[in-house]
């Protein structure tokens, strides 16, 4: 299936309607987000969120992609991104999305995953306007899409995403799935959207929030946990990622650092 996508200014104008254009069914609600696992060989997790008051989301890389509904309607595709990425959004939002699992993305959507890297997509730039509808439907209601046709994952890719997430050297999950470098790195744009490197990076960087959210620890302590060499290597890394340091990325998750 080839990427049908708009224009940049189309692109730009319908995502920030999908944002705006939201219905607000209590302004005064607390905010609420739950994720519960996904069924389906592709699917990492379905995922539901509510937003009380005016706030700005701050969404940051996990190696993932989403197809996200909002309650207006309007359906994003959210591709995977090594970037940090601020969506404002208004009180009383609501909105409903399908998770895919980093391995997943061809397997579950037919798209070169780095023809869809870093980018924020009406699901009628990528999909028949029939099968967008179809799609939108299923995953407000929390039923995966027939239309997808999800192909099986490759074996080789899942392998490899395992092992980089696990901190394995590139060279070495090459060799485990007998592909040189090289080869892995096509292979893994194609079906994930990034890298061998940002696979491994973004999985360190997920472990620590999730160290630091189940076992609150001193930075030094979670930045050996999670894989880095040091503090500061941890600190240059969340800064990258997303654009805050240590301490103010967990403050803003309400997470305490001893």
């Amino acid at each position: 299936m080839a990427v049908r996508v708009a224009e940049p200014e189309a692109v730009q104008a319908a995502c920030s309607a999908a944002l705006k254009h939201l219905t607000v069914v209590n302004e005064h609600q607390p905010d609420s987000y739950r994720e519960w696992p996904g069924e389906a060989d592709v699917v990492r997790c379905w995922w539901e969120q509510r937003v009380g008051g005016d706030r700005v989301q701050r969404v940051v890389p996990d190696g993932c992609s989403d197809i996200v509904v909002f309650d207006g309607g309007d359906t994003i595709l959210v591709g995977p991104s090594m970037t940090v990425t601020l969506y404002p959004l208004p009180a009383g939002a609501h909105a409903r999305g399908l998770r895919f699992r980093t391995e997943a993305l061809f397997a579950a959507l037919g798209l070169p995953g780095e023809e869809i890297r870093d980018l924020t997509l009406p699901l009628a730039a990528v999909l028949p306007d029939r099968d967008a509808r179809r799609v939108t439907e299923a995953v407000w209601t929390g039923r995966f899409p027939e239309a997808l046709r999800p192909r099986p994952v490759d074996a080789r890719v899942r392998r490899a995403v395992r092992r980089l997430s696990s901190g394995a050297r590139v060279a070495a999950a090459a060799g485990e799935i007998e592909v040189t470098e090289r080869h892995l790195r096509r292979l893994l744009l194609t079906h994930t959207g990034i890298g061998p490197k940002a696979v491994g990076r973004v999985a360190r960087f997920q472990r620590f929030l999730r160290e630091a959210e189940t076992r609150p620890s001193s930075l030094g302590v979670l930045a050996a946990d999670a894989g880095y060499a040091d503090q500061a290597h941890l600190s240059r890394e969340v800064r990258e990622l997303t654009g805050l340091t240590p301490l103010a990325l967990l403050d803003e998750r309400s997470v305490d650092v001893l």
